[in-house]
């Protein structure tokens, strides 16, 4: 059975909580599913309201006119909550409000936004609205305290049911690791063991959101296997069908056929032509094109079918991450529903970005030394089951302070000694386990910043290639005075 919950929200006249006022309050009793007591005020704040407020929440000066004072609502609002442990999304927030006023101050409180960090890795987004959205109940109405408390206890059992879909292993280990730093989630991870040992909540809709944990990284079809060889270049090169390549993004083409409300773009093929003759007479080329004319699938055609043809790695170098991404899961995808043929793809990006198996194990053997620490472990334990790559930008680490021990868990080569580590030598390091994949693809994509360090490393930080893409070039020059600069100040010289 499940213990009594209070999920709270609070509307105000600003984010400043010595300085902003409340002007409405909403809260859920429930236990479990079962709401047990409802408690919901407007609050006269005494000043007008600001337009932006009127605006997001839809309250207006005149809705508060009649409404009690917060001097009156807060002991109604103590007694109703009790004692009870307290549910909020960013719950920090609402109780600092709160506890101004010395109310509530003794209450045990849990955060549903760092509960989804660890729970729904695969959110793009973490407000309520976007959650619930994910989880399958999009709110109807939001910027109103009791409907978002209601939402908020909804999103706490759906990310209860995530829990329970864990396995049991894990969760003893959430649990123990929580306890030594007294992390404020370590309850609910141990109501979750206990649910689940009872077998509780079996058959429901925690299976399903567990099933979703991992789709995301499905491993798309022209990703390459860990078995495939390096690539070995062809002695005599074969040269590009231009005009076969242009008729796939003609008017009744390839393209045309298969995506329907397909558009042609004249400069999309004159920029495809120019890209494959440049690969087939082995010279540079410089393109500028404007915005609109669909200049990836003009490069990957010709740099995929160059690949395959001579069995030759084609590097393709983006300004940023995103664009990878967008390259790798969007464009990609794309083309290999259309082109008949068997090519293999691979990002690759920084050490920095890969976690690291040798020092997660070190930190799963020692423990986490604070709440932040113990927040990141719990957001790479939920994850690791579910990832392919090992890739760190797909974990939501949105502080100065998490992303820093994300990269004390990463591949960074401080003291990396790969024929001492037993991780690589299974097989189970995903930074060489990504080298590997680059070695045998046809198509490297990384990023300026990684085409960079290869530079500066004489070339050991990418696998040999002679044909290069250099998409954003105009980024380049910046890119290179970013990456290739060293900065200090007086107190590290001294």
């Amino acid at each position: 059975m499940l213990p009594t919950y209070v999920a709270l929200d609070l509307e105000t006249t600003g984010i400043d909580s010595d300085r902003d006022a409340i002007i409405e309050v909403g809260a859920v009793k429930f236990r479990g599913a079962e709401v047990l007591e409802e408690f919901n005020t407007l609050v006269n704040p005494g000043c007008s309201l600001p337009f932006e407020i009127v605006s997001l929440t839809g309250i207006t000066d005149e809705d508060l006119t009649g409404a009690p004072r917060l001097q009156e609502v807060l002991p109604k609002l103590a007694r109703f909550v009790g004692d009870h442990l307290v549910i909020g999304h960013s719950v920090d927030f609402d109780l600092g409000f709160l506890r101004r006023w010395s109310v509530l101050g003794p209450n045990r409180s849990l955060d549903t936004f760092k509960l989804a960090a660890v729970l729904a890795p695969d959110a793009r987004r973490y407000s309520l609205g976007a959650l619930a959205a994910l989880l399958g109940f999009p709110p109807q109405v939001s910027h109103r305290a009791l409907d978002d408390a209601r939402t908020t206890h909804r999103l706490f059992m759906a990310l209860f049911e995530r829990a329970l879909a864990l396995p049991t292993g894990l969760l003893e280990e959430l649990v123990r690791h929580g306890e030594r730093v007294n992390w404020p989630a370590t309850e609910f991870f141990r109501q979750a063991l206990r649910e689940a040992a009872r077998g509780a909540f079996s058959g429901t809709i925690g299976a399903q959101l567990a099933a979703k944990q991992g789709q995301a990284g499905g491993r798309p079809v022209f990703a390459v296997s860990t078995s495939a060889p390096p690539l070995e270049p062809e002695e005599v090169r074969h040269p590009l069908d231009v005009d076969g390549l242009a008729a796939l993004l003609e008017e009744g083409g390839a393209f045309a056929e298969r995506f329907p409300g397909y558009e042609y773009r004249p400069q999309q093929v004159e920029m495809l032509r120019a890209v494959a003759r440049a690969l087939n007479e082995s010279r540079h080329l410089m393109v500028e094109a404007p915005t609109g004319v669909g200049k990836s699938l003009a490069y990957l055609i010709p740099a995929i079918h160059w690949g395959v043809q001579n069995s030759e790695r084609v590097v393709v170098s983006t300004n940023t991450i995103n664009l990878q991404e967008q390259l790798y899961r969007k464009d990609l995808p794309d083309l290999a529903q259309v082109l008949s043929l068997d090519f293999r793809a691979a990002v690759l990006k920084g050490r920095s970005h890969y976690l690291c198996p040798a020092r997660l194990a070190a930190l799963r053997r020692i423990g986490p030394s604070s709440h932040e620490e113990m927040d990141v472990l719990a957001r790479v334990l939920v994850w690791l089951p579910n990832t392919l790559d090992g890739d760190g930008d797909r974990l939501f680490l949105p502080t100065v302070r998490e992303k820093a021990i994300w990269r004390d868990l990463s591949a960074e080569n401080d003291g990396c000694d790969p024929e001492r580590c037993r991780y690589y030598h299974r097989g189970d390091c995903f930074f060489y386990r990504a080298r590997q994949a680059a070695e045998a693809a046809h198509l490297i994509i990384v990023n300026h910043a990684l085409l960079l360090a290869d530079v500066a490393v004489q070339n050991r930080a990418l696998p040999e290639y002679r044909f290069l893409i250099v998409d954003e070039a105009h980024h380049l020059e910046a890119a290179t005075t970013s990456g290739l600069s060293f900065e200090t100040d007086q107190q590290t010289i001294q």
